[in-house]
Protein backbone atom coordinates (compact mmCIF):
# COMPACT_ATOMS: atom_id res chain seq x y z
CA UNK A 1 0.00 0.00 0.00
CA UNK A 2 2.81 2.74 0.78
CA UNK A 3 4.19 1.69 -2.72
CA UNK A 4 0.69 2.24 -4.27
CA UNK A 5 0.96 5.82 -2.78
CA UNK A 6 4.36 6.73 -3.69
CA UNK A 7 3.64 5.83 -7.73
CA UNK A 8 0.80 7.95 -7.32
CA UNK A 9 2.65 10.67 -5.62
CA UNK A 10 5.51 10.58 -8.43
CA UNK A 11 2.88 10.57 -11.02
CA UNK A 12 1.05 13.30 -9.77
CA UNK A 13 3.80 15.51 -9.18
CA UNK A 14 5.35 14.51 -13.04
CA UNK A 15 1.91 15.49 -15.01
CA UNK A 16 2.17 18.63 -12.82
CA UNK A 17 5.16 19.75 -14.42
CA UNK A 18 4.40 18.19 -17.59
CA UNK A 19 1.00 20.54 -18.06
CA UNK A 20 2.88 23.53 -16.77
CA UNK A 21 1.74 25.94 -19.28
CA UNK A 22 3.95 26.82 -22.51
CA UNK A 23 3.76 30.89 -21.97
CA UNK A 24 5.32 30.28 -18.52
CA UNK A 25 8.78 28.70 -19.68
CA UNK A 26 9.29 31.18 -22.15
CA UNK A 27 8.64 33.73 -19.68
CA UNK A 28 11.19 31.95 -17.70
CA UNK A 29 13.68 31.67 -20.67
CA UNK A 30 13.45 35.28 -21.86
CA UNK A 31 17.04 36.02 -20.08
CA UNK A 32 18.57 33.42 -22.22
CA UNK A 33 16.57 34.21 -25.53
CA UNK A 34 18.08 37.96 -24.54
CA UNK A 35 21.42 36.62 -24.24
CA UNK A 36 21.48 34.78 -28.24
CA UNK A 37 19.81 37.87 -29.63
CA UNK A 38 22.08 40.23 -28.75
CA UNK A 39 25.07 37.67 -29.75
CA UNK A 40 23.44 37.91 -32.97
CA UNK A 41 23.08 41.88 -33.40
CA UNK A 42 26.91 41.79 -32.27
CA UNK A 43 27.79 39.34 -35.32
CA UNK A 44 25.24 40.84 -37.44
CA UNK A 45 27.39 44.18 -37.27
CA UNK A 46 30.27 42.00 -37.77
CA UNK A 47 29.31 40.70 -41.17
CA UNK A 48 28.28 44.24 -42.64
CA UNK A 49 29.81 44.01 -45.96
CA UNK A 50 29.40 40.38 -46.61
CA UNK A 51 27.19 38.95 -49.31
CA UNK A 52 23.31 38.36 -48.91
CA UNK A 53 23.42 34.58 -49.17
CA UNK A 54 25.82 34.27 -45.66
CA UNK A 55 24.27 37.17 -43.68
CA UNK A 56 20.97 35.12 -44.27
CA UNK A 57 23.40 31.68 -43.13
CA UNK A 58 24.53 34.03 -40.10
CA UNK A 59 21.34 34.88 -38.95
CA UNK A 60 19.58 30.89 -39.09
CA UNK A 61 22.77 30.02 -37.16
CA UNK A 62 22.22 32.30 -34.35
CA UNK A 63 18.29 31.53 -34.56
CA UNK A 64 19.13 27.89 -34.31
CA UNK A 65 21.72 28.79 -31.69
CA UNK A 66 19.02 30.96 -29.69
CA UNK A 67 16.59 27.87 -30.12
CA UNK A 68 19.10 25.14 -28.72
CA UNK A 69 19.93 27.42 -25.87
CA UNK A 70 16.35 27.81 -25.24
CA UNK A 71 15.64 24.28 -25.06
CA UNK A 72 18.94 23.56 -23.00
CA UNK A 73 17.40 26.00 -20.61
CA UNK A 74 14.22 24.64 -20.53
CA UNK A 75 15.21 21.03 -19.91
CA UNK A 76 17.75 22.38 -17.34
CA UNK A 77 14.97 23.59 -15.29
CA UNK A 78 12.21 21.13 -16.12
CA UNK A 79 14.79 18.89 -14.51
CA UNK A 80 15.53 21.39 -11.45
CA UNK A 81 11.66 20.97 -10.77
CA UNK A 82 11.71 17.39 -11.21
CA UNK A 83 14.24 16.77 -8.27
CA UNK A 84 12.42 18.82 -6.26
CA UNK A 85 8.94 17.12 -7.02
CA UNK A 86 11.33 13.72 -6.10
CA UNK A 87 12.75 15.41 -2.92
CA UNK A 88 9.25 16.43 -1.95
CA UNK A 89 8.02 12.73 -2.74
CA UNK A 90 10.65 11.36 -0.83
CA UNK A 91 9.31 13.31 1.86
CA UNK A 92 6.17 12.46 1.87
CA UNK A 93 7.52 8.52 1.59
CA UNK A 94 9.15 9.48 4.79
CA UNK A 95 6.67 10.26 6.45
CA UNK A 96 4.23 7.87 4.68
CA UNK A 97 6.49 5.58 6.49
CA UNK A 98 6.52 6.97 9.46
CA UNK A 99 2.86 6.66 9.52
CA UNK A 100 3.20 3.05 8.75
CA UNK A 101 4.93 2.63 11.78
CA UNK A 102 3.47 4.43 14.24
CA UNK A 103 0.59 1.92 12.64
CA UNK A 104 2.24 -0.88 12.88
CA UNK A 105 3.20 -0.05 16.76
CA UNK A 106 -1.06 0.81 17.57
CA UNK A 107 -1.88 -2.76 16.02
CA UNK A 108 1.07 -4.70 17.73
CA UNK A 109 -0.54 -2.76 21.22
CA UNK A 110 -4.23 -3.62 19.93
CA UNK A 111 -3.22 -6.82 19.67
CA UNK A 112 -1.11 -7.18 22.93
CA UNK A 113 -4.74 -5.93 23.94
CA UNK A 114 -6.62 -8.51 22.32
CA UNK A 115 -4.31 -11.38 23.52
CA UNK A 116 -4.96 -10.06 27.60
CA UNK A 117 -8.77 -10.01 27.38
CA UNK A 118 -8.65 -13.60 25.56
CA UNK A 119 -6.61 -14.27 28.55
CA UNK A 120 -9.40 -12.50 31.11
CA UNK A 121 -12.09 -13.95 29.09
CA UNK A 122 -10.50 -17.39 29.44
CA UNK A 123 -9.93 -16.78 33.10
CA UNK A 124 -13.57 -15.45 33.85
CA UNK A 125 -14.91 -18.58 31.89
CA UNK A 126 -13.07 -20.78 33.96
CA UNK A 127 -14.35 -19.24 37.31
CA UNK A 128 -17.46 -19.01 36.12
CA UNK A 129 -17.51 -23.06 35.04
CA UNK A 130 -16.15 -23.51 38.86
CA UNK A 131 -18.94 -21.45 40.37
CA UNK A 132 -21.56 -23.48 38.37
CA UNK A 133 -19.97 -26.22 39.41
CA UNK A 134 -20.31 -25.48 43.10
CA UNK A 135 -23.72 -24.23 42.26
CA UNK A 136 -25.09 -27.52 40.68
CA UNK A 137 -23.36 -29.15 43.91
CA UNK A 138 -25.33 -27.16 46.15
CA UNK A 139 -28.17 -27.21 44.30
CA UNK A 140 -28.14 -31.43 44.70
CA UNK A 141 -27.39 -30.50 48.16
CA UNK A 142 -30.96 -28.84 48.40
CA UNK A 143 -32.63 -31.03 46.25
CA UNK A 144 -31.61 -33.71 49.32
CA UNK A 145 -32.32 -31.55 51.61
CA UNK A 146 -35.83 -30.76 49.78
CA UNK A 147 -36.68 -34.45 49.51
CA UNK A 148 -35.64 -35.34 52.74
CA UNK A 149 -38.00 -31.90 54.12
CA UNK A 150 -40.61 -33.70 51.70
CA UNK A 151 -40.47 -36.39 53.83
CA UNK A 152 -40.56 -34.72 56.74
CA UNK A 153 -43.54 -33.04 55.81
CA UNK A 154 -45.37 -35.69 54.02
CA UNK A 155 -45.45 -36.91 57.95
CA UNK A 156 -46.64 -33.69 59.10
CA UNK A 157 -49.42 -33.34 56.79
CA UNK A 158 -50.96 -36.40 57.96
CA UNK A 159 -51.04 -35.62 60.77
CA UNK A 160 -51.89 -31.34 60.07
CA UNK A 161 -54.93 -33.28 58.46
CA UNK A 162 -56.00 -34.46 61.19
CA UNK A 163 -55.30 -31.31 63.12
CA UNK A 164 -57.46 -29.79 60.30
CA UNK A 165 -60.20 -31.76 60.77
CA UNK A 166 -60.68 -30.92 64.13
CA UNK A 167 -59.82 -27.35 63.36
CA UNK A 168 -62.88 -27.42 60.74
CA UNK A 169 -65.12 -28.92 63.44
CA UNK A 170 -64.40 -26.07 65.34
CA UNK A 171 -64.28 -23.42 62.86
CA UNK A 172 -68.04 -24.48 61.58
CA UNK A 173 -68.81 -23.91 65.33
CA UNK A 174 -67.23 -20.50 65.41
CA UNK A 175 -68.45 -19.45 62.09
CA UNK A 176 -71.90 -20.12 63.13
CA UNK A 177 -71.41 -18.37 66.78
CA UNK A 178 -69.64 -15.46 64.39
CA UNK A 179 -72.69 -15.37 61.88
CA UNK A 180 -75.03 -15.20 65.34
CA UNK A 181 -72.52 -11.93 66.60
CA UNK A 182 -72.86 -10.62 63.41
CA UNK A 183 -76.60 -10.42 63.10
CA UNK A 184 -76.33 -8.95 66.94
CA UNK A 185 -74.16 -6.94 65.54
CA UNK A 186 -75.99 -5.93 62.50
CA UNK A 187 -79.14 -5.49 64.88
CA UNK A 188 -77.23 -3.17 66.91
CA UNK A 189 -76.35 -0.77 64.13
CA UNK A 190 -79.36 -0.50 63.03
CA UNK A 191 -80.68 0.23 65.75
CA UNK A 192 -77.78 2.83 66.46
CA UNK A 193 -78.77 4.49 62.89
CA UNK A 194 -82.24 4.83 64.14
CA UNK A 195 -81.11 6.56 67.28
CA UNK A 196 -78.90 8.72 65.28
CA UNK A 197 -81.99 9.80 63.14
CA UNK A 198 -83.74 10.07 65.89
CA UNK A 199 -81.07 12.64 67.01
CA UNK A 200 -80.12 14.34 64.10
CA UNK A 201 -84.25 14.78 63.69
CA UNK A 202 -84.13 15.94 67.59
CA UNK A 203 -81.27 18.40 67.22
CA UNK A 204 -82.51 20.01 63.60
CA UNK A 205 -86.13 20.64 65.49
CA UNK A 206 -84.31 21.84 68.53
CA UNK A 207 -81.99 23.98 65.70
CA UNK A 208 -84.91 24.95 64.31
CA UNK A 209 -87.32 25.84 67.41
CA UNK A 210 -83.77 27.65 68.70
CA UNK A 211 -84.06 30.17 65.85
CA UNK A 212 -87.69 32.23 65.20
CA UNK A 213 -88.40 32.15 61.63
CA UNK A 214 -89.98 35.70 61.61
CA UNK A 215 -88.44 38.45 62.02
CA UNK A 216 -88.82 41.26 64.56
CA UNK A 217 -91.83 44.07 64.21
CA UNK A 218 -90.77 47.48 63.77
CA UNK A 219 -92.94 49.39 65.35
CA UNK A 220 -93.34 52.96 64.05
CA UNK A 221 -93.95 54.22 68.01
CA UNK A 222 -92.02 51.37 69.95
CA UNK A 223 -93.34 52.68 73.32
CA UNK A 224 -96.98 51.30 74.18
CA UNK A 225 -98.82 51.44 77.46
CA UNK A 226 -95.58 51.48 79.13
CA UNK A 227 -94.07 48.80 77.74
CA UNK A 228 -90.81 49.49 75.08
CA UNK A 229 -90.53 47.22 72.07
CA UNK A 230 -86.82 46.81 70.72
CA UNK A 231 -86.13 45.74 67.29
CA UNK A 232 -82.98 44.66 65.88
CA UNK A 233 -82.18 48.07 64.77
CA UNK A 234 -80.03 48.44 67.84
CA UNK A 235 -77.11 49.50 69.33
CA UNK A 236 -75.02 48.34 72.99
CA UNK A 237 -73.55 51.33 75.08
CA UNK A 238 -72.14 48.97 77.76
CA UNK A 239 -68.59 50.69 78.59
CA UNK A 240 -67.14 53.63 79.50
CA UNK A 241 -66.45 56.69 76.38
CA UNK A 242 -63.32 56.69 75.15
CA UNK A 243 -61.63 57.86 72.30
CA UNK A 244 -63.37 55.96 69.62
CA UNK A 245 -66.60 55.04 71.44
CA UNK A 246 -67.75 58.06 69.16
CA UNK A 247 -67.11 57.16 66.27
CA UNK A 248 -68.35 53.60 66.79
CA UNK A 249 -71.80 54.40 67.60
CA UNK A 250 -72.34 57.31 64.89
CA UNK A 251 -71.10 54.90 62.34
CA UNK A 252 -73.63 52.71 63.47
CA UNK A 253 -76.51 54.99 63.92
CA UNK A 254 -75.33 55.79 59.53
CA UNK A 255 -75.44 52.49 58.66
CA UNK A 256 -79.08 52.01 60.04
CA UNK A 257 -80.50 55.57 58.50
CA UNK A 258 -78.91 54.39 54.91
CA UNK A 259 -80.94 51.05 55.78
CA UNK A 260 -84.46 52.46 56.29
CA UNK A 261 -84.82 56.26 57.49
CA UNK A 262 -88.21 55.69 58.98
CA UNK A 263 -87.49 52.51 61.76
CA UNK A 264 -86.53 53.42 65.18
CA UNK A 265 -82.60 53.53 66.22
CA UNK A 266 -82.71 52.17 69.99
CA UNK A 267 -79.31 53.12 71.85
CA UNK A 268 -79.59 50.71 74.51
CA UNK A 269 -77.45 51.72 78.10
CA UNK A 270 -77.37 48.73 80.39
CA UNK A 271 -74.24 50.47 82.33
CA UNK A 272 -72.02 53.61 81.51
CA UNK A 273 -70.54 55.48 83.82
CA UNK A 274 -69.51 58.29 81.43
CA UNK A 275 -66.67 58.85 79.83
CA UNK A 276 -64.51 61.36 76.84
CA UNK A 277 -66.99 64.86 76.61
CA UNK A 278 -65.62 65.05 72.88
CA UNK A 279 -66.77 61.64 72.15
CA UNK A 280 -70.11 62.15 73.80
CA UNK A 281 -70.16 64.96 71.78
CA UNK A 282 -69.74 62.89 68.23
CA UNK A 283 -73.20 60.32 69.56
CA UNK A 284 -75.35 63.61 70.30
CA UNK A 285 -74.45 64.94 67.05
CA UNK A 286 -75.28 61.72 65.22
CA UNK A 287 -78.61 61.61 67.26
CA UNK A 288 -79.24 64.87 66.45
CA UNK A 289 -78.76 64.35 62.47
CA UNK A 290 -80.20 61.04 62.41
CA UNK A 291 -83.13 61.06 60.03
CA UNK A 292 -84.35 57.81 61.22
CA UNK A 293 -85.50 58.69 65.09
CA UNK A 294 -83.36 57.34 68.09
CA UNK A 295 -84.65 56.35 71.16
CA UNK A 296 -82.51 55.96 73.92
CA UNK A 297 -83.20 53.26 76.88
CA UNK A 298 -81.70 52.89 80.57
CA UNK A 299 -81.92 49.66 81.86
CA UNK A 300 -79.25 50.03 85.56
CA UNK A 301 -77.19 52.98 84.89
CA UNK A 302 -76.25 56.11 83.05
CA UNK A 303 -73.80 58.55 84.64
CA UNK A 304 -71.96 61.58 83.53
CA UNK A 305 -71.74 61.83 79.95
CA UNK A 306 -73.86 58.87 79.70
CA UNK A 307 -76.51 61.23 81.57
CA UNK A 308 -76.06 63.90 79.20
CA UNK A 309 -76.71 61.41 76.36
CA UNK A 310 -80.05 60.19 77.76
CA UNK A 311 -81.48 63.56 78.51
CA UNK A 312 -80.77 65.25 75.46
CA UNK A 313 -81.67 62.20 73.43
CA UNK A 314 -84.80 63.06 71.05
CA UNK A 315 -86.89 60.33 73.10
CA UNK A 316 -85.20 58.81 76.39
CA UNK A 317 -86.47 55.91 78.57
CA UNK A 318 -85.38 54.31 81.95
CA UNK A 319 -86.59 51.40 83.65
CA UNK A 320 -87.70 52.49 87.34
CA UNK A 321 -84.74 51.18 89.62
CA UNK A 322 -82.35 52.42 86.48
CA UNK A 323 -80.08 54.88 88.59
CA UNK A 324 -79.17 58.66 86.77
CA UNK A 325 -76.76 60.54 88.01
CA UNK A 326 -75.32 64.13 86.96
CA UNK A 327 -72.28 66.03 88.30
CA UNK A 328 -69.29 68.24 87.12
CA UNK A 329 -67.03 67.23 85.12
CA UNK A 330 -63.93 66.42 86.15
CA UNK A 331 -60.04 66.66 84.51
CA UNK A 332 -56.58 65.85 85.65
CA UNK A 333 -53.89 69.10 84.50
CA UNK A 334 -50.50 70.16 85.18
CA UNK A 335 -48.68 73.60 84.32
CA UNK A 336 -47.83 77.01 85.37
CA UNK A 337 -50.76 79.39 86.38
CA UNK A 338 -51.13 80.94 82.99
CA UNK A 339 -52.25 77.68 81.55
CA UNK A 340 -54.16 76.59 84.08
CA UNK A 341 -56.65 79.40 84.03
CA UNK A 342 -56.69 79.07 80.06
CA UNK A 343 -57.83 75.05 81.17
CA UNK A 344 -60.12 76.73 83.53
CA UNK A 345 -61.76 78.49 80.58
CA UNK A 346 -62.03 76.23 78.35
CA UNK A 347 -63.35 73.39 80.90
CA UNK A 348 -66.32 75.81 81.54
CA UNK A 349 -66.59 76.26 78.16
CA UNK A 350 -67.35 72.48 77.56
CA UNK A 351 -69.26 72.36 80.92
CA UNK A 352 -71.23 75.08 80.09
CA UNK A 353 -72.26 73.41 76.14
CA UNK A 354 -72.79 69.90 77.83
CA UNK A 355 -75.30 71.36 81.05
CA UNK A 356 -76.72 73.53 79.20
CA UNK A 357 -79.95 72.00 78.05
CA UNK A 358 -80.08 69.70 81.12
CA UNK A 359 -80.53 73.13 83.20
CA UNK A 360 -82.94 74.55 80.46
CA UNK A 361 -85.19 71.61 80.44
CA UNK A 362 -85.51 71.89 84.75
CA UNK A 363 -86.03 75.42 84.44
CA UNK A 364 -82.46 76.60 86.28
CA UNK A 365 -79.74 78.26 85.23
CA UNK A 366 -76.23 76.15 85.31
CA UNK A 367 -74.68 77.99 88.27
CA UNK A 368 -78.37 76.93 90.32
CA UNK A 369 -77.84 73.56 88.67
CA UNK A 370 -74.31 73.12 90.35
CA UNK A 371 -75.49 74.32 93.50
CA UNK A 372 -78.45 71.96 93.54
CA UNK A 373 -75.52 69.20 93.06
CA UNK A 374 -73.76 69.50 96.19
CA UNK A 375 -77.34 70.37 97.72
CA UNK A 376 -77.81 66.64 97.08
CA UNK A 377 -74.31 65.02 97.95
CA UNK A 378 -71.24 66.54 99.64
CA UNK A 379 -69.11 65.42 96.34
CA UNK A 380 -71.84 66.92 93.91
CA UNK A 381 -72.71 63.58 92.47
CA UNK A 382 -76.48 64.01 91.57
CA UNK A 383 -77.80 60.47 91.49
CA UNK A 384 -82.00 59.53 91.13
CA UNK A 385 -83.59 57.05 90.48
CA UNK A 386 -85.98 56.80 86.91
CA UNK A 387 -89.36 57.95 88.48
CA UNK A 388 -87.45 60.66 90.21
CA UNK A 389 -85.49 61.47 87.18
CA UNK A 390 -88.81 61.83 85.31
CA UNK A 391 -89.54 64.60 87.68
CA UNK A 392 -86.62 66.59 87.09
CA UNK A 393 -86.63 66.53 83.19
CA UNK A 394 -83.43 64.02 83.23
CA UNK A 395 -85.69 61.23 81.41
CA UNK A 396 -89.16 61.50 79.57
CA UNK A 397 -90.64 57.90 80.08
CA UNK A 398 -90.44 55.42 82.78
CA UNK A 399 -91.36 52.25 81.42
CA UNK A 400 -92.38 49.50 83.48
CA UNK A 401 -91.29 46.45 80.86
CA UNK A 402 -88.80 46.27 77.89
CA UNK A 403 -89.37 43.47 75.35
CA UNK A 404 -86.20 42.71 73.22
CA UNK A 405 -88.08 41.88 70.12
CA UNK A 406 -84.32 41.76 68.37
CA UNK A 407 -83.36 38.20 70.29
CA UNK A 408 -84.48 35.92 67.84
CA UNK A 409 -82.10 33.21 68.34
CA UNK A 410 -82.12 31.39 71.84
CA UNK A 411 -79.17 32.66 73.86
CA UNK A 412 -76.33 29.66 74.86
CA UNK A 413 -73.67 31.73 76.00
CA UNK A 414 -72.26 30.53 79.50
CA UNK A 415 -73.40 32.94 82.23
CA UNK A 416 -71.18 35.08 84.10
CA UNK A 417 -70.66 33.63 86.89
CA UNK A 418 -69.28 30.09 84.63
CA UNK A 419 -67.11 32.40 82.21
CA UNK A 420 -65.37 33.82 84.77
CA UNK A 421 -65.17 31.23 87.00
CA UNK A 422 -61.63 30.15 86.13
CA UNK A 423 -60.06 33.95 86.82
CA UNK A 424 -61.84 34.14 90.26
CA UNK A 425 -59.61 32.51 93.13
CA UNK A 426 -60.38 29.87 95.27
CA UNK A 427 -58.96 28.00 98.09
CA UNK A 428 -59.52 25.27 100.72
CA UNK A 429 -59.58 26.59 104.29
CA UNK A 430 -59.42 24.69 107.76
CA UNK A 431 -63.60 25.93 107.60
CA UNK A 432 -64.16 24.78 103.83
CA UNK A 433 -63.78 26.30 101.03
CA UNK A 434 -63.26 30.29 99.61
CA UNK A 435 -64.42 31.98 97.02
CA UNK A 436 -63.44 35.36 95.83
CA UNK A 437 -65.88 37.73 94.20
CA UNK A 438 -64.93 40.34 91.89
CA UNK A 439 -65.35 43.72 93.22
CA UNK A 440 -68.87 45.23 92.64
CA UNK A 441 -69.35 48.09 90.33
CA UNK A 442 -69.73 51.77 91.12
CA UNK A 443 -73.04 52.21 92.71
CA UNK A 444 -73.34 48.57 92.73
CA UNK A 445 -73.81 46.15 96.13
CA UNK A 446 -73.60 42.67 96.98
CA UNK A 447 -77.08 41.31 98.05
CA UNK A 448 -75.76 38.19 99.28
CA UNK A 449 -76.44 35.21 101.50
CA UNK A 450 -72.83 34.31 102.99
CA UNK A 451 -73.53 33.04 106.69
CA UNK A 452 -70.83 30.57 106.30
CA UNK A 453 -68.49 32.96 104.93
CA UNK A 454 -68.00 31.34 101.41
CA UNK A 455 -67.77 34.32 99.62
CA UNK A 456 -65.31 37.48 100.22
CA UNK A 457 -64.11 40.15 98.23
CA UNK A 458 -60.47 41.11 98.34
CA UNK A 459 -57.68 39.75 100.38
Amino acid sequence: MFRQCSGLLAAFSLGILVLLPLSALEAEAEVGVEVVEETAAAEGAEAVGKSPAEQELAEMRAELERLRLLQDLREARLRDRIQESQMEIQSIEAELSLAAARRRAELATMEAEQERLQAVGALQEARQQAEMLQQRLAQKHRQMEFQLAEIEMQGEALEHRHIQRQRERESAAFEHAQQLRQQSLTDTKFAMQQDELKLAALEQRQMAEAVIATGPERLAEPFVDGVLHISDRRIDLNEPIISGTGDWIARRIAFFNNESPQDPIFLVIDYCPGGSIMDGEIILRAMASSKAPVHVVVKNLAASMAAIILGDAPHSYALPNALIMHHQPMSYTFGNLAQQKEWVRLFENWAHRIHAPTAERMGITIEEFYARMYEQSVSGDWMEFADRAQELHWVQHVVREIREDNVRRRPEDPSPYQAYWGSWSSAKTATGERIRLPRPRALDFYFLYNSDGRFFIGE
